[in-house]
């Protein structure tokens, strides 16, 4: 699970317009701890506009999912859903019984209880270290999905166990491009690209050209797929290779397995995941990296809606066979279809 965002731009979107000469409008802003960039290809007289009423959806979510300002509506959580129960807004209650729906499916892989943790994983830190095992152990039986209950009735939630804590980090950018899209079609925009991170999702088309995205190299500058992009297609990427820190040669990135406290060591180093929700894109590429391949496969075949690539440590690169031939990959590289 990851301990605060993805990574900044592990997909990268390679639009035509950079290539084809066309004209479009792009703004991109500092929000959710990450560069978000919003792209109108519509001639639209009132862009400025648009690109506000987008934005102001993205900093809507930036304050109300904060765990890190006391008047956040996830901080009075924290502060008071244990022992409960609490009620809560619409938006927030969708989020997290989707986000426990996702936790259910996956066998906890996904778990927004990963919050509990605090800063134990916190590499802004100069001169980082590894947390105690013991701090880890500590502070396990707070981070479960389990530990939530939910009340559809009421709209409310409550924790189990004091301390827990809960975090939107994971499905946050993911609904934040869902937002900024929807306010864009209702304002009629017909072409535009939504990327915050790693979490993209397009309308329309750029002049007539389906989007163009790529999949960052997880070891590299470049990309190891490229991809085209139609109208409501979302995806997000999920790495080890954006925030992290190397401590006596181990490699310790964002994103926690629930089950152990420590950075997941599936034997995976990028995910992706294809859908045409953005929030959906957005946990399961979490979830699936921390899932590892076969329990990755396993869950794959219960859904029709969603695909991925998996991309493990040794590059090797997996692929749902349901988007084959979607996908350009680098001639390099071993791609298997499951």
């Amino acid at each position: 699970m990851i301990n605060r965002s993805k990574g900044c731009f592990v997909i990268l979107f390679l639009m035509f317009l950079l290539s084809c000469g066309g004209k479009a409008a792009v703004v991109s802003r500092m929000l959710l701890g990450t560069v978000v960039t919003i792209t109108i290809s519509d001639k639209n007289d009132n862009s400025v506009e648009l690109f506000n009423l987008a934005f102001n959806e993205i900093e809507k979510i930036q304050r109300d999912f904060s765990l890190y300002s006391n008047d956040s509506e996830i901080s009075m959580i924290n502060r008071k859903a244990y022992p409960g129960p609490l009620k809560v807004s619409n938006e927030l209650f969708f989020l997290i019984k989707s986000s426990l729906d996702v936790s259910e499916k996956t066998g906890g892989a996904f778990d927004i209880t990963w919050a509990s943790s605090g800063k134990l994983w916190d590499f802004s830190v100069e001169g980082f270290t590894p947390p105690d095992d013991s701090k880890i152990k500590s502070i396990l039986p707070l981070i479960s999905y389990k530990n939530i209950r939910i009340d559809e009735s009421s709209n409310s939630i409550r924790f189990l166990k004091k301390d827990t804590k809960i975090g939107l980090g994971a499905v946050a950018k993911g609904y934040a491009v869902k937002k900024a899209v929807s306010a864009l079609r209702s304002r009629g925009v017909k072409g535009a690209i939504v990327a915050c991170a790693g979490d993209i999702q397009v309308i329309g088309d750029y002049n007539g050209r389906s989007w163009k995205a790529g999949i960052r190299d997880p070891r590299g500058n470049s990309v190891i797929a490229t991809f085209l992009m139609d109208d409501g297609e979302a995806v997000s990427t999920s790495g080890d290779y954006e925030r992290f820190r190397i401590v006596n040669g181990r490699r310790y990135h964002h994103i926690i397995d629930p089950s152990t406290g420590y950075p997941a060591d599936s034997g995976l180093i990028s995910v992706t995941v294809f859908s045409h929700d953005p929030v959906v894109s957005d946990a399961y590429s979490t979830a699936f990296f921390v899932s590892g391949i076969d329990r990755t496969k396993r869950v794959l075949l219960t859904m029709s809606d969603i695909s991925a690539v998996l991309v493990d440590n040794n590059m090797n690169v997996y692929v749902s066979s349901n988007i084959k031939g979607k996908l350009q990959f680098r001639e390099n590289l071993n791609v298997i279809y499951f």
